[in-house]
């Protein structure tokens, strides 16, 4: 892991985060992409967040490649992401535990 990205996803104490590990436990990964929108809250208090700056902030420090894209249908919910190599997506795995 390089320095760039050790000041993102660790502590002082050299744990990592736990905003870090909530964010991209809150990503769904397939095959080749990390969805990164999620909705939180329950009935009619839900609302709709994104964990895209985490995981684009993740990706350019370590220096991985990635393309952002979003495949939900017309007028449907969340369907943004961030599509990666299949490194990158161990690497995001291995961080979130």
């Amino acid at each position: 892991m390089k320095n760039s990205t050790q000041k993102i996803v660790l502590t002082q104490k050299g744990n990592v985060n736990k905003a870090v590990i909530n964010m991209l436990g809150n990503c769904r990964f397939a095959k080749d992409r990390v969805y990164v929108g999620y909705n939180s809250g329950s009935g009619r208090f839900t609302s709709a967040h994104s964990a895209q700056n985490t995981v684009v902030s993740i990706l350019e420090a370590q220096g991985y490649k990635y393309s952002l894209g979003n495949d939900a249908p017309r007028g449907g919910g969340s369907g943004d992401f961030v599509k990666v190599s299949k490194t990158a997506l161990e690497f995001l795995k291995k961080i979130k535990g």
